[in-house]
């Protein structure tokens, strides 16, 4: 290997090495605005029907015990455009009951139609339809 070479991948290393470093810090300004900006969940309510919800339920036991909601949407995800992701989290469906909230589900394989809850959103003055902005 000549020298030219050895210097060339040196200089490729050392600039991956560095590239690749990261900085965490969550004093940062951009994720201090962001943890502002974020309203703060409410406790969910002993009384409440989401009280019977835990994350992981699938959609189906989900509606079984606390019945349908009053609307339903789903998106995809940016995991749905990454080549060869056969992983989970493809899209994402949002459950609005009037009155209640919101219930998050995401899916469990890139294969199947099944669904898990991964966030539950209580909210009294949620009105049971997307709200547009």
């Amino acid at each position: 290997m000549s020298s030219k070479w050895k210097v060339s991948l040196a200089i490729l290393t050392l600039g991956v090495t560095v590239g690749c470093g990261s900085k965490s810090s969550d004093s940062t300004p951009a994720a201090q605005s962001v943890a502002e900006t974020e309203p703060a969940k409410r406790p969910i309510p002993a009384d409440s029907p989401f009280a019977k919800i835990k994350e992981g339920m699938g959609s189906d036991e989900v509606f079984a015990t606390i019945g349908q909601p009053t609307s339903m949407s789903a998106y995809a995800t940016g995991k749905a455009f990454i080549p060869f992701h056969y992983g989970g989290d493809n899209s994402r469906m949002l459950a609005r009951y009037k009155g209640i909230g919101t219930i998050t589900f995401s899916q469990n394989h890139a294969f199947t139609s099944s669904m898990s809850v991964i966030s539950i959103d209580y909210d009294p003055d949620e009105p049971g339809f997307d709200r547009q902005k």
